[in-house]
């Protein structure tokens, strides 16, 4: 890969970062969607679940890209040390400032124990969102395995296959066929989300034809189209929230995930990239995303307080996401000026 080719591959993970740091805060701001109402508030927020759903598949997407030729550049007990400063400690840090922070507010009971102290950290009691980092550390725990496989595309292509096959295809036509599911049918060497990780390393690594990026597009498109399609269609007929097509797993958000980021990878990046200001802005931005998205819950839960707005309300669901996002920015890169507290926000 050539150093102009380097540098494009740098600014298109960094605007995912920045996109999908700010699609997860719209998302639970229009936390909704996971309740059916035939209103128009319901179907207004369908409409932003539908569309910021590659969000969290493009994490760890961009995890396989980023991470799985790490053996290239340093040795694995070098990479571990750097995952467990990036992602370990702020992990830890800020499951209990919110612990902390619910116990202060009356918003959960805690009692101290060793299985509830263990359960804090592995089932992320004080705050469900910070369940992605869970699968995210198993995934960086099997890196040194996957990393060896890096410059055998063909098995990692075999292995995505399988694993597309079995977690994605597989369970909606159980659902669509009323077929009993047999749980045995597994892909233990690709299980969780290393499907996400295996096709963001191939998709960064491969050059694609046009045609082939188009045929992404579309299948992108139509990802997004039979999840919002079918939800809205099928909870309206059974008055209750129709869910055969969700699931980060499910090959509607595998379709958009992947059409995302090739979109992001082949955009039209070279007057940003020869704009030395505005790519350090995006530099910036991106550098914050993990700060952001470990605070963003707090700053929601105060902001809502503070403007008594419900998630009814199209000012919060539409306008709010972006206010949380930059009051999370601007206390992140005050934090990461400060000695110690930097190490929180990595």
């Amino acid at each position: 890969m050539g150093k102009t080719q380097q540098k494009k591959r740098l600014l298109y993970i960094d605007i995912l970062n920045i996109l999908a740091c700010l699609c997860v805060i719209f998302m639970h701001c229009n936390g909704i969607a996971h309740q059916y109402s035939d209103t128009a508030a319901w179907r207004q927020s369908m409409v932003i679940e539908t569309i910021a759903y590659w969000a969290v598949p493009v994490y760890f997407m961009i995890s396989g890209a980023t991470l799985l030729d790490y053996r290239d550049k340093y040795l694995t007990r070098v990479f571990f040390k750097k995952r467990f400063l990036k992602t370990g400690i702020p992990f830890a840090a800020w499951t209990l400032i919110s612990l902390a922070y619910k116990i202060q507010f009356q918003q959960m009971e805690f009692e101290p124990g060793l299985s509830s102290i263990v359960s804090l950290f592995t089932n992320t009691t004080a705050e469900n969102v910070y369940w992605f980092f869970i699968p995210l550390f198993m995934v960086y725990l099997s890196m040194p395995v996957l990393s060896l496989l890096k410059d055998y595309k063909h098995i990692l292509l075999y292995m995505a296959g399988l694993a597309f096959l079995v977690y994605s295809v597989y369970p909606v036509c159980c659902i669509v066929f009323q077929i009993p599911m047999n749980g045995s049918i597994q892909i233990p060497v690709a299980g969780g989300y290393i499907l996400y990780v295996i096709l963001g390393y191939l998709l960064a690594t491969t050059d694609m034809t046009r045609k082939t990026r188009i045929l992404f597009y579309i299948l992108g498109l139509a990802g997004a189209g039979i999840r919002f399609g079918s939800t809205i269609l099928g909870s309206s007929e059974s008055a209750g929230l129709d869910q055969t097509f969700w699931g980060y797993m499910k090959f509607p958000a595998v379709f958009l995930a992947v059409g995302v980021f090739v979109a992001a990878k082949y955009g039209p990046w070279d007057k940003l990239e020869n704009t030395p200001k505005i790519r350090r802005i995006v530099t910036t931005l991106a550098g914050t995303g993990f700060g952001v998205y470990l605070m963003h819950m707090i700053v929601f839960r105060i902001l809502q307080d503070a403007t008594g707005l419900s998630m009814e309300s199209g000012w919060w669901r539409l306008v709010m996401p972006f206010v949380i996002y930059g009051i999370c920015v601007v206390l992140v890169l005050i934090l990461k000026k400060i000695p110690v507290l930097k190490y929180i926000v990595p």
